[in-house]
């Protein structure tokens, strides 16, 4: 299995720090919304940046990107987050920079070594070699790494038991019933064999979590990226094959984003067909 992450998309470290006229409005805009809904930038937003933060409603892919920035999670400073699979840590970086208190694991040497560069706190290995102790974190993150473990019960049961009572898991994981699966099937680019061993329903990643001995929860399905995995799925469907970061042709783009568009409506009548699950578990 290791030969299927020699190259992983996870090594890489794609921030961006250009500094355009757009990329400032978006930035306004996004500090406006996380502002408004989680309670960050108390201090530093203004009525310009939050009315800038609104126009993110009209667009709801980029609104489940700002959901997903902070892993769903208000304002907590100083909040002790453990991220599961941070890769190169840009994630990390942000939340650390909204004031939690940060520590990241990883599997991948590349990206524990990224992730260090930035000053991050990141250990190297699985989680239950860690010994962390028990009633230890606040937050615990996992952003699509649920569906690469051989034993995935077993990790929630050592989440749980670090965790502090009232404390959160936060999972984001492809969906086995969306709307892109049953359009691409076995082109659907989240299927991604072999790293995913498990591809997990709402019903099933429920069922996972009560065995662990989560008993509240909030989950749900989300468009977020949809437009990328359409596009890549297609490219799959085509061509039987995609590169991670190649080119994607504009008309394909523009079509990809107007399915992102279709299933956010869809989502209406049918919530469980987004391209993501997101599920918040409480202990």
């Amino acid at each position: 299995m290791g030969k299927a992450y020699k190259n992983y998309y996870t090594h890489q470290d794609n921030s961006c720090n250009s500094d355009t006229l757009p990329r400032r409005l978006y930035k306004s805009a996004k500090e406006g919304y996380l502002a408004r809904r989680y309670g960050y930038y108390k201090e530093s937003v203004n009525i310009y940046k939050k009315s800038l933060g609104l126009l993110l409603y009209f667009h709801p892919g980029r609104r489940e990107n700002m959901d997903f920035s902070v892993m769903y999670q208000q304002s907590q400073p100083n909040g002790l987050l453990l991220d599961i699979g941070c890769g190169s840590g840009h994630k990390l970086k942000f939340l650390q920079d909204l004031g939690w208190d940060t520590e990241g694991l990883d599997l991948d040497p590349v990206a524990v070594d990224n992730a260090r560069a930035k000053g991050l706190k990141v250990r190297l290995g699985d989680l239950q070699s860690q010994d962390y102790p028990d009633n230890c974190f606040d937050v615990i993150t996992m952003s699509h790494l649920i569906e690469h473990v051989y034993d995935p019960l077993g990790l929630l049961c050592e989440c749980r038991r670090i965790l502090k009572p009232g404390g959160r898991l936060v999972m984001i994981t492809p969906n086995s019933e969306s709307w892109g699966h049953k359009l691409f099937k076995n082109s659907w680019l989240a299927l991604d064999p072999p790293r995913h061993l498990h591809i997990f329903s709402l019903a099933s990643l429920q069922l996972l979590a009560r065995k662990s001995g989560f008993e509240k929860y909030k989950i749900s399905t989300t468009i977020r990226e949809a437009n990328g995995l359409f596009a890549a799925s297609k490219i799959i469907q085509r061509t039987g094959k995609y590169f991670w970061g190649s080119r994607i042709p504009f008309t394909l783009r523009l079509w990809s984003r107007g399915m992102q568009f279709v299933e956010w409506a869809l989502l209406k009548m049918k919530p469980g067909c987004g391209e993501e699950i997101a599920m918040v578990v409480e202990k």
